[in-house]
């Protein structure tokens, strides 16, 4: 489940909040059952791979849902998409706005292996239904709805946007990760793209061109190294402005489902996605154009809270940020000796440093 900054800061909690057994029980018992309603009962649960659930206080609650089936008792397939569960509605005008942002079940699309998820389906050009159909006014049982404007995209470009001056061996690192995340995936959408102010340790676009990824782009910038004005060199470079860019640091470890969870959680004009990283030894993204991009001016050579500021913008802009724990994100401990102008690197006051951002 979702877990709220009241959590981070109230309790003394780790990882991700617990659903109840019995509440997941329940969901998808229901909407299992509406699955096999509306495609004639072909298909049986085999495992519940994952279940998440973002609270929704004016309408109901939200779930991704993650399930394998049988499909007609021969082959299994991969089923991963947005649900919702809404609590109540009270009037005439309240369901037409819930039936337009909602579909009927679809199922899912036969895969050869349980590890495939099915494309998400195109919206309908007719008018979208609810799994259940309610009266004309109030009623007591929970609506089950899948929202149309939540359909996640399963090949869509993914793009790493790095800065990173005279850090050989971070480089390096980050290379070998994302190579090994290839060979692991076999996925071919996704880029790294390396903004490099001029280091000198290492020649950082030799090493790119002899590795094994499947896209990269190296960009070299002269002068001081600013953080934010690297991540918008790294981003104004993308010319399809319907992939996903991902924001983040040299120092991450990224575990093999990275890809997958990123899409999962970004959602063209709707949901960004923001993971929280773990911090070895003593302690523990930009999706829509319109929000303005980084903030080159008030960080132009300190860094400490220019990704919060972006994220506010973010939410200002209308999209849901994700905030999640994935197992194996973490950040490696690093000295920061020989850091890049580490005389400047004072964070500005009352700002926080972003869980995902830092060195």
């Amino acid at each position: 489940m979702l877990r709220s900054d009241w959590n981070d800061l109230r309790c003394n909690v780790s990882g991700n909040l617990q659903l109840a057994e019995s509440e997941v029980v329940d969901v998808l018992a229901q909407f299992m059952e509406k699955l096999n309603e509306r495609n004639g009962g072909i298909y049986t649960l085999l495992r519940i791979i994952n279940v998440e659930k973002r609270r929704d206080s004016a309408r109901g609650n939200r779930y991704l849902v993650e399930l394998e089936l049988m499909e007609r008792g021969r082959s299994v397939v991969r089923l991963s998409e947005y649900i919702y569960l809404l609590l109540h509605r009270s009037r005439q005008g309240d369901e037409s706005r819930e039936n337009t942002d909602s579909a009927p079940a679809s199922p899912p699309s036969a895969a050869t292996s349980a590890l495939t998820t099915p494309p998400s389906h195109p919206p309908s050009s007719s008018s979208a239904r609810a799994l259940a159909t309610p009266g004309s006014t109030a009623y007591a049982k929970p609506l089950l709805c899948q929202p149309l404007m939540l359909r996640w995209r399963r090949d869509v470009m993914v793009h790493f946007v790095v800065p990173v001056k005279n850090q050989a061996r971070w480089v390096q690192q980050f290379i070998s990760d994302m190579e090994e995340l290839h060979r692991q995936t076999n996925d071919e959408n996704f880029s790294i793209i390396i903004v490099d102010f001029e280091s000198e340790d290492m020649d950082v676009e030799k090493a790119l061109r002899e590795s094994s990824v499947p896209r990269y782009e190296y960009l070299r910038r002269g002068g001081n190294f600013e953080r934010s004005a690297g991540l918008q060199i790294g981003v104004d470079t993308i010319e399809d402005s319907h992939s996903i860019v991902f924001l983040c640091d040299l120092h991450i470890h990224f575990p093999p489902n990275i890809l997958e969870s990123i899409r999962k959680h970004c959602v063209e004009g709707r949901l960004a996605f923001a993971p929280i990283v773990m911090r070895l030894s003593c302690g523990s993204s930009p999706l829509e154009p319109d929000v303005g991009g980084m903030n080159t001016e008030e960080f132009k050579d300190r860094w400490g809270g220019e990704d919060w500021e972006l994220l506010d913008r973010v939410m200002q802009n209308g999209l849901e940020v994700e905030r999640l724990r994935l197992r194996n994100f973490f950040h490696y401990y690093h000295s920061k000796r020989g850091m890049w102008n580490a005389q400047n690197k004072k964070p500005l006051k009352g700002l926080r440093s972003l869980p995902l951002g830092g060195s």
